[in-house]
């Protein structure tokens, strides 16, 4: 490959990870400290730190396996991964492509539930994995986003669905998929955590 072709095939990459950023978030991400804003620092895989998030003893992209990701039909492409900045919160993981084309984002965050409730007084409690979790929209006039933060002793587990064409298979709501993939991935966070 010459100098030329891996520039192009670089600038391709970028212009790639452009592209799944605005199409995977919409205007659902906003800059809230519980909602990550749509501008984001993308890290590569492997990536820690030292600061917020990195600290929890999770890493979702490791944790959801390439054979976790084709079970449950969510592997359409390589998980991305993002560590994102905004308010003083951080929120480490990645951006998933489901084989039916809506997009959802797995990360640890420094944000609590109680910072999460104060910004979202409406937000649903739940129980996931034997967790306190709660599920809200953060945009409710932007269709399509629904988020499930799983708390977790350092900040919580953070899950957002973006689907605003309702590519769902079976038609689940944005707030039922979130859900879902909720009840999916919460038993995989390691006891203690």
């Amino acid at each position: 490959m010459t100098r030329r072709d891996r520039r192009r095939w670089a600038a391709g990459l970028g212009v790639l990870a452009l592209s799944l950023a605005l199409t995977s978030c919409g205007e659902a991400g906003t800059a809230m400290p519980t909602t990550p804003p749509p501008v984001t620092t993308t890290t590569a895989v492997g990536a820690s730190s030292s600061a917020g998030s990195g600290s929890i003893g999770f890493d979702p992209c490791a944790a959801l396996t390439p054979q976790f990701l084709a079970q449950h039909r969510w592997d359409a492409r390589a998980p991305q991964p993002r560590l994102d900045n905004s308010g003083g919160s951080t929120w480490k993981g990645c951006l998933y492509v489901a084989a039916s084309s809506y997009t959802f984002r797995v990360q640890t965050t420094d944000t609590t539930l109680a910072a999460v409730r104060e910004k979202f007084p409406s937000a649903t409690a739940t129980t996931i994995s034997g967790r306190k979790a709660l599920r809200y929209e953060a945009r409710p006039d932007v269709p399509g986003g629904c988020t499930v933060n799983i708390e977790m002793k350092s900040g919580s587990l953070f899950i957002l669905v973006d689907d605003p064409r309702g590519t769902h298979p079976r038609g689940l709501s944005p707030c039922d998929n979130v859900t879902e993939i909720a009840e999916a991935v919460g038993p995989l966070l390691p006891t203690g955590s």
